[in-house]
């Protein structure tokens, strides 16, 4: 009985190798969206902090210093939320990348996986063919040997 082997094996395989380095190309994409997006709340939290202590000691007299450290507070953390932003932006089109790049390589690599599937139905059908075949080549013998007439013991 032949073994089965399917004909393109090392494809299948560099094309599974492939969809690996991409999911893990997706996770990495994956950890620095998050990774900017925590920092995008971070920033946010920590402006809406600075706000809600400002309001409070608002409601004396106006101290000019301590107007220019919240000034100079507010302008750092909305400048490191729109840098957040921008980077969180970025780290999304990455992402929508590295996962149009998974699938497409999970697609590449389901194609081949039906192509043996197909393959080894094929090769046993044919395994099947020709056992059918050999089995029907024994009971053809077997029915010639019995319909031989029979020999004589003295030899006519």
């Amino acid at each position: 009985m032949k073994k089965f082997r399917f004909s393109l094996e090392t494809v299948l395989k560099v094309r599974r190798q492939d969809e690996e380095v991409k999911r893990r190309a997706l996770a990495v994409a994956q950890g620095m969206r998050d990774r900017s997006l925590a920092d995008l709340v971070s920033h946010k939290r920590a402006l809406g902090a600075l706000l809600a202590e400002h309001s409070k000691r608002r409601e004396g007299a106006i101290d000019l210093g301590r107007e220019a450290w919240y000034m100079a507070g507010w302008g750092g953390l909305t400048q490191k939320i729109r840098l957040a932003s921008v980077e969180l932006a970025k780290n999304e089109e990455a992402l929508g990348l590295r996962r149009a790049q998974a699938v497409e390589a999970s697609r590449e690599r389901l194609v081949l996986e039906k192509l043996e599937e197909t393959q080894l139905q094929e090769h046993l059908f044919q395994l099947n063919r020709e056992e059918q075949g050999l089995l029907d080549d024994l009971a053809q013998r077997a029915v010639s040997a019995f319909s031989l007439p029979p020999v004589s013991a003295t030899g006519h």
